[in-house]
């Protein structure tokens, strides 16, 4: 058998030798002392040379899997099918487990983030290709363009539903090609196929050429000229308006020649217990309608809804960070949209909620634009940030990134730090850009993604802009990467969630927001009697943004919607679901420990990256500077607290004070 993938393992395990195979492959409690790696192990357990993959065997493979991973290699043209190890399955369960643990192995921190080493790995749950509502995530993987951490990015849709179908749980894609290409999947049909006549459209474009030439039956993944011509922010296009968007994963695409990936699935994927599965999704579907959330808020004005509770808690970052709420609310909050432009309610591929929004300009310069959004993070960045005043506009700003291909929250933070040194008096004349400028905006924007002469520069996103024109005590992000739509000076969870995020001020690996909000954790995310959360109050934000990471990594491996886990699923939902979908037997214990096994690897990955506890702070201006106005006037974050809470936060990951693990998860080499 050939050998695709010659990396070591080093176990993590009690301090003792003899374990056998399946203790090998299961799992390991790591909050103890005691935890040893043990390379010597690996002779006794796999023989001196493991076998990670081998090509596909046609054998008897667990429920809810496929078993395969697609390997293929643009430079070679050559194409593989892989079994997935069973170890994968049980101790990370698939999407973000899969996506992390894979990364670690195949991109490696030396990997460049444009160079052909850097492979994408592309990822499904055990929930998916199923009637389980919201598991058609698909997970994107990567080294990231942006920032050089482990690129993790998520697209509803439908693409990873059909993916599964097609027999594939992972595809992975290196290498790069010498000319434009798109890949091929039609079920256990795949070819590498010439895109020469789509490069240069932009991701609509691609998307339907491809829908005509497949039939409407295929489902495609696309990057516009942004990712062909490596913007670092630049996005990957699905089902029109759907995106895996954050930290460049267009670029990396682009890297490649790769245009395009599109998929045909009609296969059929095996449960546990389908009757079981059955009964579970109607009583599940019969939650989602009666919740408040998800019945309600969610079909209704979709994430849109946030808008006006956002500055009226003066947590809307506006003005590029200086206020909290925007001067022109009124007009950009739901109420204006349904009375403008909503046209109707959409939804992902078999979802039960619908939170998605088709929205249509119906009158002025940018009359007969349709688009499926814009979502609450867009509406933050341009009406918030940038000061766009008019729903219109920003859905003319929607439509132009994606179909370009550049994230709309990096791009809005970018053109917020202009505007803000604009004011200032601290840009060349060639890059300044007033707030609210939309028609600018616009100019700026496809100049950007030109990258021609000296609009290069903006295409290196936030962090490079900043250091080029001294503009590091404005800029705001975390790691590199920019904050989502809440303001931690009131919110103060997300001080944390922000700081301690491996990919850096992402709010999705908590959603900590949603508690400082209602200002009541649920059972299992505190302790004790006391579920009360204070959101101007850095006290137990370390216990709750933990408890709530974790819970969100379990959802990842699935891959449910944000808004089925934040509110609605229990840990006893995920053990339930993994007995009905696979088989395995998990106790809620038991999945958290693969959480923290999953936030470690990345953890890890970072501090061989050379990041460190100083990289886990906010911008200073959180802790110095208040809002200008409204209910957070005069409110800063305490650093004070936060570093307390921030050391509390890893002695509850088993990480000493200066966060580096004391243990070393399953897969990681040291």
């Amino acid at each position: 058998m050939t050998l695709l993938l010659e990396k070591h393992i080093s176990a993590v395990v009690p301090g003792k030798k003899g374990l056998r195979i399946q203790d090998y492959c299961g799992m390991y409690l790591t909050r103890g002392a005691g935890y040893v790696k043990t390379p010597a192990m690996r002779g006794e357990i796999w023989g001196e040379r493991p076998r990670l993959f081998e090509v596909r065997k046609r054998g008897v493979c667990m429920k809810g899997y496929r078993g395969t991973i697609l390997r293929v290699d643009l430079t070679t043209r050559s194409i593989q099918r892989q079994d997935i190890p069973e170890f994968l399955k049980r101790s990370f369960i698939g999407g973000k487990g899969f996506g992390t643990w894979l990364s670690v192995q195949e991109n490696p921190p030396e990997t460049g983030p444009l160079s052909p080493e850097n492979k994408i790995i592309i990822v499904t749950g055990p929930g998916a290709g199923t009637s389980l509502p919201t598991a058609v995530r698909s997970g994107f993987f990567a080294k990231a363009p942006l920032n050089g951490v482990i690129l993790e990015s998520y697209v509803g849709g439908s693409f990873g539903h059909f993916m599964k179908r097609a027999g594939y749980d992972v595809i992975i894609v290196e290498g790069a090609a010498a000319t434009p290409v798109f890949l091929k999947i039609i079920d256990d049909q795949v070819t590498i196929e010439d895109a020469s006549q789509l490069w240069g459209r932009d991701i609509y474009e691609t998307e339907e050429e491809l829908k005509a030439l497949l039939g409407v039956q295929a489902r495609v993944l696309a990057i516009g000229p942004a990712g062909e011509r490596l913007i670092r922010f630049a996005c990957i296009g699905h089902d029109r308006n759907r995106h895996f968007g954050r930290m460049g994963s267009g670029a990396v695409m682009g890297s490649k020649k790769l245009k395009a990936i599109a998929v045909v699935g009609t296969g059929r994927v095996e449960v546990h217990d389908p009757e079981g599965l059955s009964a579970y999704v109607k009583d599940l579907s019969r939650r989602i309608r009666e919740h408040p959330g998800t019945g309600v808020v969610y079909p209704t004005a979709g994430t849109v809804n946030f808008v006006a509770k956002a500055n009226a808690l003066g947590v809307f970052p506006s003005h590029y960070w200086h206020r909290g709420e925007a001067k022109h609310r009124e007009r950009i909050d739901f109420d204006a949209m349904s009375a403008t432009t909503l046209v109707r309610q959409t939804r992902c591929h078999g979802c039960s909620i619908g939170c998605a929004h088709i929205n249509r300009i119906k009158d002025g310069p940018h009359a007969g634009i349709e688009i499926d959004g814009p979502e609450y993070e867009t509406i933050y960045v341009f009406g918030g940030l940038c000061d766009v005043g008019d729903i219109r506009d920003i859905i003319k700003l929607n439509d132009l990134c994606d179909r370009l291909g550049v994230d709309t929250m990096h791009t809005g933070n970018l053109l917020g730090l202009l505007m803000d040194a604009t004011e200032q008096g601290r840009l060349p004349d060639i890059y300044r850009i007033k707030f609210g400028d939309t028609a600018l905006m616009i100019e700026v924007i496809e100049k950007l993604v030109s990258r021609e002469g000296e609009w290069r520069l903006l295409g290196e996103g936030v962090l490079t802009v900043a250091e080029r024109f001294g503009l590091q005590d404005l800029a705001i992000h975390v790691k590199g990467l920019e904050p989502a739509g809440y303001d931690p000076r009131g919110l103060n969870s997300m001080a944390m969630a922000y700081g301690v995020g491996n990919r850096g001020a992402t709010h999705l690996d908590s959603n900590a927001y949603a508690r400082d909000i209602s200002g009541t954790a649920r059972d299992f995310e505190l302790a004790g009697e006391d579920k009360s959360v204070d959101r101007f109050s850095m006290g137990r934000k370390a216990e709750l943004v933990y408890n709530m990471i974790n819970f969100n990594a379990i959802a990842d491996c699935f891959t449910f919607c944000r808004f089925l886990n934040r509110d609605l699923l229990t840990w006893e939902d995920y053990t339930e679901v993994l007995f009905l979908l696979t088989g395995m037997r998990r106790s809620s214990e038991q999945l958290l420990e693969i959480a923290n096994n999953i936030v470690t690897l990345g953890r890890w990955y970072n501090i061989g990256l050379g990041l460190s506890k100083e990289d886990d702070f906010l911008p200073e201006r959180f802790y110095c500077e208040p809002s200008a106005q409204g209910t957070l006037e005069g409110r800063t974050v305490s650093k004070r607290g936060y570093q307390q809470e921030l050391e509390q936060y890893y002695a509850l990951r088993n990480w000493d004070n200066r966060g580096i693990p004391r243990f070393y998860p399953h897969g990681y080499g040291g």
